[in-house]
């Protein structure tokens, strides 16, 4: 377990992902609404298994789920995404009742120290235009927009030692 905090009279859990967790992961994402889906993957989904097959298996890929203690339903989802280069593509999404109350952002911190632990010194993403809160949020980590399209930002947060080249 990575972190345990109270949101109202909830109690959350952020843990690492594991094999076991692949049909609550499923539950989640089909709860999604389209908007927050495409916010988070820039496209609407409707089959989830080959991306929680994914995340669940593949070596190059660091991620934890922020679950309801009492009901163990997953709340929220992050992972890192590590490249070629070392660096790594960073991603969050927090169930639409559950968002603005902190739990992005200790998703956020725990992507961050884990990133630390693997050596990873930048984390990257892209993040809509139009999402305040996460781009709030890259900013409170250290991050910085670095290229502006049209409808989305791209972002970098060093994690220390330099940034990637």
């Amino acid at each position: 377990m990575f972190d345990e905090f109270s949101v109202g009279d909830r109690r959350i859990v952020i843990r690492g992902i594991c094999p076991d967790d692949k049909e609550k992961l499923l539950e989640f994402y089909e709860k999604l609404r389209d908007e927050t889906i495409y916010t988070r993957f820039f496209s609407i989904i409707r089959h989830f298994a080959p991306y929680v097959k994914r995340l669940i298996s593949s070596s190059n890929i660091y991620a934890v789920i922020a679950e309801d203690a009492s009901t163990g339903d997953i709340v929220g989802v992050a992972e890192l995404v590590v490249d070629e280069s070392g660096a790594a593509e960073g991603g969050i999404v927090v169930l639409e009742e559950m968002q603005g109350k902190g739990i992005g952002s200790r998703l956020a911190d725990t992507l961050a120290r884990i990133a630390r632990e693997k050596g990873i010194r930048k984390v990257y993403g892209y993040i809509m235009a139009d999402n305040i809160r996460a781009l709030r949020l890259v900013k409170k980590l250290g991050g910085r927009p670095r290229n502006y399209y049209s409808s989305m930002i791209y972002v970098e947060i060093p994690l220390g030692g330099g940034e990637c080249s």
